[in-house]
């Protein structure tokens, strides 16, 4: 006759949740998969719309609806003289390579955070701190054309402005160049911004910054070191 092995009862070991270190493993788990989860949420805008504003003598201006279009002039003027663009918290003075583009795409993407970096991918990057007014309007302009308007929620705002497509410092050739802009923006956390990046131009390099004491300067371009 077989004997009978009795089976130890298991219901006094620790499963797997109660075994030491367990918890901080799935804590650790369902952490990352949290942050994998803002990762992945931060990388696509939660407002985007494109407009086309028709860009002329080198410039366009940001202006959330708080902006004293008297003081466009000084922003241009401390622009050129830390290139690409200025800003004083109401408005943004962004200096462009090209003399003009009369159909110049821009992109407006609003996020909640901070996006991932890409200015590789771009050949202008600049970002400056930009509030938008209470009716939620972003306002794009330049001189002697008509502006455009984007849709933007009210708040205090990160500005990251990115233009492609260069071919010259200056005249372009064309009237419709082909350059392309994208402006980024999300709250204003008090980080500091990031550096400007200048268009590198094939064998004639990026522009000198202008003075404010050499307003009769041509802004040459100097070869890159």
């Amino acid at each position: 006759m077989h004997s009978i092995r009795s089976v130890p009862d298991k219901s006094d070991r620790p499963g797997l949740l109660d075994r030491p270190g367990t918890h901080a493993v799935e804590e650790a788990v369902v952490g990352q998969a949290c942050q994998d989860h803002a990762m992945n949420a931060q990388t696509s805008p939660i407002l985007e719309s494109t407009v086309v504003l028709a860009m002329d003598y080198g410039q366009f201006c940001l202006d959330g609806g708080l902006g004293d279009i008297d003081n466009e002039m000084e922003l241009l003027d401390q622009a050129q003289e830390q290139q690409p663009s200025a800003g004083d918290g109401t408005m943004v003075v962004v200096v462009c390579p090209h003399q003009n583009n009369f159909e110049m795409s821009v992109n407006v993407q609003v996020f909640d955070c901070r996006p991932a970096g890409d200015r590789s991918q771009w050949q202008q990057v600049s970002e400056d701190h930009l509030e938008i007014d209470a009716p939620g309007v972003l306002s794009l302009s330049s001189p002697t054309t008509e502006p455009v308007t984007v849709a933007v929620p009210h708040g205090e705002y990160v500005v990251e402005v990115s233009g492609r497509g260069f071919v010259n410092y200056g005249w372009p050739g064309s009237t419709t160049p082909g350059d392309v802009w994208r402006l980024r923006l999300w709250p204003d956390d008090g980080s500091v911004l990031e550096p400007a990046q200048l268009w590198e131009m094939p064998e004639c390099g990026t522009p000198e910054n202008i003075p404010s004491s050499m307003d009769g300067s041509d802004g040459s371009v100097t070869g890159g070191s």
